[in-house]
């Protein structure tokens, strides 16, 4: 008789699965089990930042289906993954994975140890440099098949740092994304204790020395609770902060270099291998002390821009002119590659708070 899987292995693995990353900590994931198998279900209402019209949803069935794998192989786990990513709706499931214990011994993959370490670094950098061997190692394990292709560089053009510049000064403008945007925003614990969800700004308030991110969230907070954002404001937050409270893209030289995955097509399989290999590398990185920061504002313009499914009222096209253009001259990808997750990365200062650390939602999963 087969060997059934235990409620410990589903939760050992319904908990990786909950470590995704999602935009803004919006979690749209609803993950059913069974007695063999999961469901993952998506919740358009609470990934709103994430349609264009939801690639870069179909981008977390990746991440999500390579967190599967990875924790499958922990625990000796065979996972049958099935995708339905075609007239995609929030009434069926994007993947449904048929789970069982293995026949044979699986060798468990060393990149499942972070899975519960991974976490956005958006902490100062020392240093770091693309000489060092994570860097070959994630592209010797590059297929040149793939349709999804990694890129690093160790410059810092002008032009390019203006583009993340004004790609976050053009979500600020646009009444409609930064009102969606405020809805993520947790100022304080007590906020983050309550909704387990969201971007946690509390952890900007720690440290005396950043003293004017906290003049800034405390701004930043009135004026959302009063949705009064004048010009002027916007301008100060674009010229001197990021959405995160990090300094402004101009002093990212800091870290190692900054990278770009980019994918052949708009498809979802090619969007499920880029997903994939988002994961792989920001978990190799993080296990090997380099700290991950994506720079999603910008690549969830210009992806969909160049895609032609989505583009910014035209008032503020001017501030991302040329976007794809300067993408490709900085990464050096071909014309027929479309960039769908930028990052920075470096060798992080110091410890990494507690309080800057996510919290899941356990409601994301049912067991039926």
């Amino acid at each position: 008789m087969a060997k059934k899987i235990t409620v410990e292995q589903f939760t050992q693995i319904t908990q990786a699965l909950l470590q995704v990353p999602t935009p803004e900590n919006s979690q749209p994931w609803k993950i059913v089990t069974y007695t063999d198998k999961l469901e993952i279900f998506h919740q358009s209402k609470r990934a709103k930042l994430a349609t264009f019209p939801d690639d870069l949803s179909v981008l977390g069935i990746g991440m999500l289906a390579e967190t599967l794998s990875l924790s499958c192989s922990v625990i000796g786990v065979k996972a049958d993954i099935h995708y339905d990513l075609k007239g995609r709706s929030d009434e069926k499931p994007w993947l449904t994975a048929n789970l069982s214990i293995a026949n044979a011994q699986i060798s468990s993959d060393p990149l499942a140890k972070g899975l519960f370490l991974r976490h956005s670094d958006r902490r100062k950098y020392i240093g770091g440099s693309l000489n060092d061997a994570v860097f070959s190692e994630l592209q010797q394990k590059m297929l040149d098949k793939s349709p999804a292709k990694l890129y690093f560089i160790d410059q810092y053009p002008k032009d390019y740092l203006n583009l993340l510049k004004n790609a976050d000064l053009s979500v600020m403008l646009w009444d409609e994304m930064r009102k969606d945007m405020g809805l993520w925003v947790r100022f304080t614990d007590k906020q983050v204790a309550s909704t387990q969800d969201g971007m946690p700004w509390r952890s900007l308030l720690r440290n005396k020395e950043n003293w004017q991110h906290y003049v800034q969230s405390r701004a930043w907070w009135l004026s959302t609770k009063l949705d009064w954002f004048p010009e002027w404001l916007i301008n100060l937050q674009s010229k001197f902060f990021d959405d995160s409270g990090d300094l402004t893209p101009a002093h990212f030289d800091d870290g190692a270099g900054l990278g770009c995955i980019t994918v052949k097509s708009g498809y979802p399989n090619d969007l499920v291998e880029a997903g994939r290999l988002v994961l792989r590398t920001w978990l190799l990185l993080n296990l090997r002390g380099y700290g991950v920061q994506p720079l999603t504002n910008l690549v969830s313009i210009t992806y969909p821009r160049q895609l032609g499914t989505f583009d910014l009222p035209k008032p503020l096209r001017y501030l991302v002119k040329d976007d794809y253009a300067i993408l490709q001259n900085t990464y050096g990808f071909s014309e027929n590659e479309l960039p769908i997750f930028c990052f920075r990365t470096g060798l992080s200062m110091g410890s990494y708070p507690e309080n800057a650390k996510t919290l899941r939602r356990e409601d994301r999963v049912l067991n039926k």
